[in-house]
C-alpha cells in the first residue's frame, strides 16, 4: 500500500510539518499527486490512482490541506497511463494534462494508443468536460510525466516526454502549446 501525504514546508524546505494523508482508501494505490490552491484556504489535489486499471482521483481541501473531501474522477480510465499535471488559469478554470496508454495486449498487436490528453473544469474540479488529445501517436510506455503552466499571454504549455512510432526509441521532451480555451 503506498498512500500520499500533504506537508507544510517552510524556510525555503528546511522544515517540513506532515498535514495530512490524502487518500482514505488504505487498499488503494495512490501516487504522484498534483495539486493547485483555489483560494486561501482551498487546495485541489489530483491523484493517480490504481485499482483494476489506472485513473485519476481529485480531493479538495477547504483548510490549507489538514482535511480533504473526495470529489470524484476526472478520468475514470487511463489505462497504464502516468501522473496528471493540473494548472490553474486566470480566468478560474482548471486544465488537467494526463497520459493516456494502452495496455500491453494492444501495443503488442499494434493497436494501440499512447497520447497526452486534456481536460477542463469551470466548476473548481467538481465536473469535467471531456477529454481531448494533445499529442497522439506515442509509442511505448515511456512517454507522459507532464507538467503545465499558463504563460503571461494568456496561452497554456504542457510540457510531457514522448516516443514516437515511427522514429524509433528516442524519447524527447515535447511541448504543446495552446491558446486560451473559448469554451
Amino acid at each position: 500500500m503506498i498512500l500520499e501525504m500533504c506537508v507544510k514546508i517552510k524556510d525555503g524546505g528546511k522544515s517540513w510539518f506532515f498535514l495530512s494523508w490524502i487518500g482514505d482508501e488504505p487498499d488503494v494505490f495512490s501516487i504522484m499527486p498534483a495539486s493547485v490552491r483555489i483560494s486561501d484556504q482551498e487546495i485541489l489535489i489530483t491523484t493517480r490512482r490504481e485499482g483494476p486499471h489506472r485513473y485519476i482521483s481529485t480531493y479538495r481541501s477547504k483548510d490549507n490541506g489538514i482535511s480533504r473531501k473526495k470529489l470524484g474522477n476526472p478520468v475514470d480510465n487511463t489505462n497504464r497511463g502516468n501522473r496528471p499535471a493540473l494548472a490553474k488559469m486566470r480566468d478560474g478554470r482548471l486544465r488537467l494534462i494526463y497520459k493516456y496508454q494502452a495496455e500491453v495486449e494492444d501495443i503488442k498487436n499494434g493497436t494501440d494508443t499512447n497520447d497526452i490528453r486534456a481536460k477542463l473544469s469551470n466548476k473548481g474540479g467538481k465536473t469535467w468536460c471531456r477529454d481531448y488529445v494533445l499529442h497522439d501517436d506515442g509509442s511505448g510506455k515511456d512517454l507522459g510525466y507532464p507538467r503545465v503552466v499558463q504563460q503571461a499571454d494568456g496561452k497554456i504549455v504542457a510540457l510531457y516526454s514522448f516516443m514516437v512510432k515511427e522514429t524509433g526509441p528516442e524519447r524527447y521532451i515535447a511541448a504543446t502549446i495552446l491558446g486560451p480555451p473559448t469554451y
